[in-house]
């Protein structure tokens, strides 16, 4: 929403605690700063008619916006497309971006798939005046202050995140897992019913730990199937949104919830930035914590590994790619990444990745996931929340290890829901109050869990297959044709290869919004 006072305009995109009014007339009154400590998930767009520009982005920075300096001038908006078109500029590949993308599935830093234009960093406020641009930005962790551990400090800034965004129609995405769980939860235990969203086939587990909730709880509950014809018809579009920086892979965060079709005065809460609380990148008990009296040897041996584990080209499939991609993904530009991400990893083994995490991971990836909910509803995360941040930061690997600060939280707001299984968990009928010994090892994990994913199955589809062999030329500046079609027979004869066709879908959707 725009709102104009004067010859200053705000444009608010995401959520806040005030009203635009109340926003634009606290940055007249006391200028940009003021509203660094607005509470919410948004960036704040403000321009005058004499083309002066500020921007404010949200501590976490999931709420997208990019600038490019151009010719003396300053192109700015939420699509990187959009901002190509109106400046004049040439299409370029960003190739280390590109390489990010198909090794992680997520830029980093504050790239785009362009050289030239860059996403407003977290915590930043940014003005262009006179022709040219002032950055300031705060790593909002740096900025927490030591605290006493505090798990119930947690749970109440959760449940007043929770209370403060339901509003009088909430809806919520409920799997099996832990966010979704906790704050199911919080809503429960404040009297709050909440309407249930849920994809997948039948037999998904998320599917069946939902629906004994909704029974349980006598709440209303929808089950969301997603079919491939739905996927090419929104691709452009979410291409588009996520400025072709979410693989193809994990495009049903738009489909679900616009298929839903969600009320415009619901919100819709999502467990967005709930790993935060727990050791996202290295759930492994004493061994994370072994690993932590040599955190430079450790991050740097866990980012060689992770940028090996999942490679989309074998070494023959390099040498039919572009050249500056192929690059990226040899031995060399692959041990240049896993040197690079271990420098974004300031700070202890455990604390250095959950800092990746809130840093890279969250502001890029999951980001783009929060713009496709937003196109279809008002999205909400109580995770978001600077106290609940702060609280969790403060707490030590014991509470995240295993997820113990979520069972804490369940538990405390309402135990009945520990009654129901938990994901890959010990026992296969309840949740644990407390993670077992060994959590993370097979034998712990005996509730079987079956995936509400299809991406494997689809990419065998004839008309996926179709698909990509009518409009593989679009990227042939990057691979080879043939390469394309041996990877297509390849997974049609049951190698998996849906990580690669993913990739390369994504791109093709990208060339056909940016190709005029």
């Amino acid at each position: 929403m725009t709102i104009q006072i004067g010859d200053h305009r705000l444009t608010c995109i995401g959520y806040t605690d005030s009203t635009e009014a109340d926003l634009l007339g606290r940055f007249l009154r006391q200028g940009s700063r003021a509203l660094a400590e607005t509470q919410g998930e948004y960036t704040l767009v403000i321009e005058t008619d004499a083309g002066d520009v500020t921007v404010v982005t949200s501590p976490v920075g999931a709420t997208h916006y990019y600038v490019l300096e151009h010719d003396g001038r300053l192109f700015h908006g939420d699509r990187v497309a959009e901002i190509l078109r109106r400046s004049g500029l040439t299409w370029r590949w960003n190739w280390q971006a590109l390489g990010d993308l198909c090794q992680l599935e997520n830029l980093t830093d504050n790239q785009t798939l362009h050289p030239a234009i860059r996403r407003v960093p977290p915590g930043s406020v940014l003005h262009f005046t006179d022709g040219r641009v002032c950055l300031h930005s705060v790593a909002v962790l740096d900025g927490i202050p030591s605290a006493p551990a505090d798990p119930d400090a947690a749970v109440d800034a959760l449940n007043d995140a929770v209370l403060r965004l339901a509003g009088d129609n909430p809806y919520l995405s409920l799997s099996g897992g832990f966010d979704s769980r906790v704050i199911l939860a919080s809503m429960l235990g404040q009297g709050l019913r909440p309407h249930l969203i849920t994809m997948g086939r039948e037999e998904a587990t998320d599917v069946q730990v939902a629906r004994r909730m909704a029974s349980r709880f006598d709440l209303p509950h929808q089950l969301i199937n997603l079919d491939l014809e739905e996927f090419f018809a929104h691709g452009p579009c979410i291409s588009s949104l996520t400025n072709g920086t979410k693989t193809a892979w994990h495009w049903h965060t738009f489909l679900y919830p616009l298929k839903a079709k969600i009320p415009a005065d619901a919100t819709f809460f999502v467990g967005t930035l709930g790993e935060f609380a727990r050791t996202y990148y290295f759930d492994r008990g004493w061994l994370g914590r072994i690993a932590s009296l040599a955190p430079e040897a450790a991050l740097s041996q866990f980012w060689r590994l992770k940028v090996e584990r999942h490679l989309s080209f074998s070494a023959e499939e390099l040498q039919h790619l572009a050249p500056p991609l192929a690059a990226q993904l040899m031995p060399e530009g692959r041990s240049q990444r896993a040197a690079r991400l271990a420098g974004f990893c300031r700070g202890g083994f455990l604390e250095g990745l959950t800092r990746y995490y809130f840093e890279q991971r969250v502001p890029n990836f999951y980001a783009n996931g929060i713009c496709m909910y937003r196109a279809s509803s008002a999205w909400r995360s109580p995770f978001h929340d600077r106290r609940w941040i702060e609280a969790i930061w403060n707490l030590p690997d014991g509470w995240k290890l295993g997820s113990n600060w979520h069972r804490h939280a369940i538990a405390r707001n309402c135990p009945e829901l520990l009654s129901f299984p938990e994901e890959n968990g010990f026992d296969k009928s309840r949740m644990l109050a407390k993670a077992p010994p060994l959590y993370w090892t097979p034998p712990m994990r005996r509730a079987r869990y079956i995936s509400y994913d299809l991406s494997a199955d689809w990419y065998r589809d004839p008309r996926m297959h179709a698909f990509l062999r009518e409009h593989g030329g679009l990227i042939d500046d990057l691979v080879d044709p043939d390469l394309l079609r041996r990877i297509l027979d390849a997974h049609r004869n049951g190698t998996d290869r849906t990580r690669t066709l993913a990739f390369l879908l994504t791109l093709i959707f990208w060339k056909q919004v940016i190709t005029p």
